[in-house]
């Protein structure tokens, strides 16, 4: 079963923002569930896949440059 994280937790674990956060789940990158009260949560296993793939992202970026080197 996967634990279910708030907004700051992400941005903590994804090393951005609370907003960048709220951004990710409107540009359909960070699936997020709105409770009665208003707050965001959002599933582990998801904000993982998300910070895996922005990794790749970034080591893919830093090839590139030191191939253009």
């Amino acid at each position: 079963m996967s634990s279910i994280l708030g907004t700051m937790d992400v941005a903590l674990r994804l090393g951005c923002s609370a907003e960048r956060v709220r951004q990710l789940e409107r540009e359909g990158k960070l699936p997020a569930e709105k409770m009665p009260h208003g707050q965001r949560v959002f599933r582990e296993e998801d904000v993982e896949r998300l910070a895996v793939e922005r990794e790749g992202q970034r080591l893919l970026k830093q090839k590139a440059v030191t191939v253009n080197e």
